[in-house]
């Protein structure tokens, strides 16, 4: 009897959960494949030699797949510009390239050199190995071996190609390619660069990237089709200057040319602005600094990684635009940090050569020293010169300079003591020793005053801190004392009138302190009845200090005309003696001593 629908899908259903259950411990054992490819950022093996060998060759063969390989498939298309999926599957070549250059020690390469180095160097040791007889993987040792071996490193056989351990730095353990097998690289392959690839080889690739124009295609693959350039005739890599080809040059010299031009102008517009009146030539200046950075920084970039440049050329040109670059930064600090200070100084509204202004445009130069130092020590570490070097070189050469300029030093220290304590300000009436005047500029190593005979006295910073100064300014009132002398027949009644009016004159006065008069008779003198006069007046400075004075005497002199009182003037008397005044002459001798008063 046939089964009716229903009951044949009753008795296939334990087939059906048969193959279901089989399918699904087929998708669990599948998933640690999978697994590993969802690791991107798992770093290559490099715990043993042969971890760091099979590492190297199967990173570089999916990056020459992805890359070349890939680029060589769109070449045999009648396709014009290359798919959105190819050029993402381009930019996937780097990351696997990126990761095979993990297993080659670049210690010995400076950090400005690394990455265009990096990337050379993998491709050439890998089409050298293409072209030898690799041993099979089990004859590599691994890390079981490695631990019971004496020696920490391996050779490959016939060769000196060798992987060693490090033993010191942020790498420690690791197995890499040896920096002497690295520098040797251009010597193998100048051996065995005629031999035939073995099977399985990345054919043409160290000629495909040393010199087409792979770099400027992929930059410019929305614009110019991509084989138009990568698919040029062949021959472009046999007319060769300095490993260089031709486009290559003309290249070179169209970047940097063009970097000469942008720097020009720049260093043109800079003095146009100068001389403007409206325009802070602090600003306009920092535009030279910025033209040299963004230049070195711009050709750089582009000589390295769009045109490619290799060799000699690449370690010359490429560490000379990096140097350049950070000395840009340098003197663009430099300059930002006078420009900083100009302004800060403007908007305040603080005068130029005052205390103040000093002391700020003392700060900021100190930070731009920091940073410079900063920089300078950063760009040396790039170009390969060790930190502790550059920096124990600054520290040495600043005792040799602290040793050589101890007073300099001491004048500059002065000068801080004197901006932070401000015994003084610009301007200010000061005395000290034997000069008096009007300080006219703090600078960093001496302070200038002018004194009352016009002339510009420069006193160290050093010197002033340890003096005694008298700040004239700080007074909240100037005295003002002289005296009045009088005659001796001056009546008593007149005398006590001319006190009362001139007190009155100090009293009613704008600007003088109205608590603190003296005006007495104050001494017999040796021809005179001396007056004191005493006050002080409440003004700003010495200017208004003299105007003042001035209208307070004359009045004064006013007063003594009203009132009939004469000043006296210096007189003596002279008394002539004669012992024998019986002499002839006699007479006219008591006649001379009555009348010798003299004035």
């Amino acid at each position: 009897m046939t089964p009716r629908p229903h009951q044949q899908l009753f008795i296939l259903r334990p087939r059906l959960i048969v193959i279901i259950l089989a399918f699904c411990v087929l998708q669990l054992l599948a998933m640690p494949a999978s697994a590993v490819e969802e690791y991107p950022l798992k770093p290559v093996d490099t715990s043993s030699p042969r971890a760091t060998f099979q590492g190297f060759l199967e990173l570089m063969d999916k990056g020459y797949q992805s890359g070349v390989g890939l680029i060589e498939s769109y070449l045999a298309s009648s396709r014009l510009y290359l798919t959105p999926d190819e050029i993402a599957n381009i930019k996937d070549a780097r990351h696997y390239q990126i990761s095979a250059y993990r297993t080659l020690d670049l210690s010995q390469l400076p950090p400005v050199l690394a990455g265009e180095s990096s990337r050379r160097l993998a491709i050439l040791l890998k089409v050298i190995l293409d072209r030898i007889d690799l041993p099979p993987l089990e004859l590599i040792p691994d890390a079981q071996a490695m631990a019971n071996s004496e020696f920490k490193h391996w050779t490959l056989p016939n060769t000196e190609i060798r992987i060693q351990r490090i033993e010191e730095g942020p790498r420690k353990g690791e197995y890499l390619f040896t920096p002497e097998t690295l520098d040797r690289l251009p010597e193998f392959y100048a051996k065995i660069k005629d031999f035939p690839y073995k099977p399985g080889a990345s054919v043409g690739w160290y000629d495909f990237s040393t010199y087409s124009p792979a770099g400027v295609a992929l930059a410019l693959y929305r614009i110019v089709p991509t084989r138009w350039l990568v698919d040029a005739p062949r021959y472009q890599h046999r007319f060769l200057l300095l490993d260089q080809p031709l486009w290559r040059w003309f290249g070179i010299m169209v970047i940097l040319g063009t970097g000469s031009i942008f720097i020009m102008l720049c260093f043109r517009l800079a003095r146009y602005l100068i001389r403007r009146p409206t325009y802070s030539g602090q600003w306009a200046n920092i535009l030279r600094p910025f033209s040299l950075m963004v230049v070195a920084w711009a050709a750089a970039f582009v000589l390295a990684d769009i045109l490619r440049i290799s060799g000699s050329i690449y370690a010359v040109i490429v560490p000379s635009l990096n140097a350049l670059f950070y000395l840009a930064c340098t003197w663009m600090v430099w300059v930002a940090g006078g420009a900083i200070a100009a302004n800060v100084i403007s908007q305040e509204g603080l005068r130029i050569g005052s205390i103040d202004s000093q002391f700020i445009h003392l700060l900021l130069r100190l930070v731009t020293i920091i940073v410079a130092i900063a920089i300078i020590v950063t760009g040396a570490d790039q170009l390969g010169l060790p930190a502790y070097s550059v920096i124990a070189g600054l520290g040495v050469g600043g005792l040799a300079v602290a040793l050589a300029a101890q007073q300099t030093l001491a004048n500059l220290l002065g000068s801080l003591i004197i901006m932070f304590e401000r015994p003084f300000a610009v301007g200010d009436e000061i005395k000290l020793k034997d000069t008096a005047g009007i300080v006219e500029k703090v600078g960093f190593r001496s302070t200038r005053i002018r004194t009352f005979h016009n002339s510009i006295v420069t006193i160290p910073s050093s010197e002033l801190v340890n003096s005694t100064i008298d700040n004239m300014a700080l007074r909240e009132s100037r005295e003002v004392k002289t005296f009045l002398n009088l005659t001796y027949d001056t009546p008593v009644e007149k005398i006590e009138r001319l006190i009362e009016g001139i007190k009155q004159i100090i009293k009613t006065h704008q600007y003088t302190d109205k608590d603190n008069i003296q005006v007495f008779l104050y001494e017999f003198g040796p021809y005179s009845l001396d007056i004191l006069v005493k006050f002080f007046l409440q003004v700003p400075n010495r200017a208004d200090e003299l105007k003042e004075r001035q209208q307070i005497l004359l009045d004064i002199l006013r007063l003594a005309e009203d009132s009939g009182v004469e000043f006296a003037f210096p007189t003596q008397t002279v008394h002539i003696m004669e012992e024998n005044c019986g002499q002839p002459g006699s007479g006219q001798a008591n006649s001379a001593a009555q009348h010798s008063k003299t004035t």
